[in-house]
């Protein structure tokens, strides 16, 4: 009798080209969340000072 010992060459072809598709689709996505998030940190570094600056101290 002959045993399964591994996936054929078409499953792991489809299984490169699904993590190929959402590679794709996430990494736009995650350098636009690093950018939101130094632009939101600029802005409460900048409240931050003005609270010190306008506290007198």
């Amino acid at each position: 009798m002959k045993q399964n010992q591994g996936f054929t060459l078409i499953e792991l072809v489809i299984v490169i080209v699904i993590l190929g598709i959402l590679t794709v689709t996430a990494v736009p996505k995650f350098l636009s969340l690093s950018s939101e998030a130094r632009t939101a940190e600029m802005a409460r570094l900048k409240g931050a000072l003005s609270a010190w600056y306008y506290s007198g101290s």
